[in-house]
């Protein structure tokens, strides 16, 4: 894979159209999170105010993102990444296209039928370098047709996918159209920041762009210090659960769509406007099931993307899918840190986890 040259250094401690503010992680910053991780091309940044982290190839497409335009029909699938998004962008688009599981273009993968509209960021990953995304750049041509491969890939997927067009996003609210609310419907998925950091430091060690090779308590704390990409987890989940009431809001913890799917579609049911038969609701949980997703095989197919050895014995995008599995990795003393950081930012946002 090769990186366009970026000019993101012009907007360096400018402001984005979100009114955010642009920080460069330190040289010295850099080094110390590169003993154990690969990161990017042209470096990372934070936005302020927030800390949120990313790639500076997300400058490129900031402002665009911030001004792109959602209709009506759409709904955008938000979360931290690892918290069951991937689940919920198969349960929405089935839900829209195929409850009654005979769409033709199933079988293609969720990224090429749901694309991620800040994906185009993570390409600068040195990781990446000299990778073949073949499925992700057929797919690129068969939907954009004539469109420019440097004005992004995944952001164009999503301007001209079919409505209703179901859009992921790991990006936080205040980095997304004001009015994003008002325009469009947002499901938003929670889960536990215990399995999220656990699902997450199996995804970081599978994958080429991370090639994470440091111990789970070093990860658990560059994630409670903000310092992975798409941090801080609390600050995002915070912005979502603040607009939790709004009517195109519906916010769901991962937890409950495990306890209890069929009462969880329902709700999804009613707030998407779907009207969908209990048939197509019981066909909607059996496609979308970890099971049969899996059968399916990886979302991406480029499967270069993975490190083979960890793919093979870690797993991929579906590893388990299941509640609580932190407690097979957690050691007491790191359980009661993170118990601590929980307790504290969970009491000021007000929510509780199960």
């Amino acid at each position: 894979m090769q990186c366009k040259e970026l000019k993101v250094w012009r907007k360096m401690g400018e402001q984005l159209a979100s009114g955010h503010e642009v920080e460069a992680m330190s040289e010295e910053w850099l080094a110390k999170m590169e003993k154990e991780q690969t990161l990017y091309n042209h470096g990372m940044v934070r936005l302020l105010p927030g800390g949120w982290l990313y790639p500076a190839s997300y400058l490129e497409y900031a402002d665009r993102i911030y001004n792109f335009k959602f209709r009506s029909s759409d709904v955008v699938v938000m979360t931290m990444p690892k918290s069951g998004t991937t689940w919920m962008q198969e349960i929405l688009w089935t839900m829209l296209h195929n409850p009654d599981l005979n769409h033709p273009q199933a079988d293609e993968p969720i990224y090429h039928r749901s694309p991620e509209i800040d994906l185009d960021m993570i390409l600068d990953g040195k990781g990446l370098e000299g990778v073949s995304i073949d499925h992700f750049m057929k797919a690129f041509q068969d939907t954009c047709p004539g469109r420019k491969l440097e004005d992004g890939m995944a952001f164009q997927m999503c301007e001209l996918i079919s409505d209703p067009r179901v859009i992921k996003s790991h990006l936080p609210l205040s980095l997304l159209p004001s009015d994003l609310l008002d325009q469009a419907k947002v499901v938003y998925v929670a889960r536990s920041p215990k399995d999220v950091v656990v699902s997450l430091y199996y995804f970081f060690r599978v994958m080429k762009l991370f090639s994470f090779t440091g111990s789970f308590d070093s990860f658990v704390k560059h994630f409670m210090n903000n310092d992975l990409i798409y941090t801080p987890y609390w600050l995002h989940v915070k912005e979502a659960w603040q607009k939790r009431d709004h009517p195109n809001m519906h916010f769901v913890f991962y937890e409950d769509l495990q306890s209890d799917i069929m009462t969880q579609l329902q709700k999804i049911n009613d707030f998407m406007g779907t009207n969908l038969t209990q048939k197509q609701l019981t066909n909607v949980a059996e496609n979308s099931s970890f099971v049969s997703m899996k059968s399916r095989g990886e979302p991406v197919k480029d499967m270069g993307v993975f490190i083979p050895d960890a793919h093979k014995e870690l797993g991929g995008y579906f590893r388990k899918g299941i509640v609580g599995d932190w407690r097979n990795h957690f050691s007491p003393q790191l359980e009661e840190e993170m118990n601590q950081w929980i307790q504290s930012h969970a009491r000021d946002i007000g929510i509780t986890f199960k």
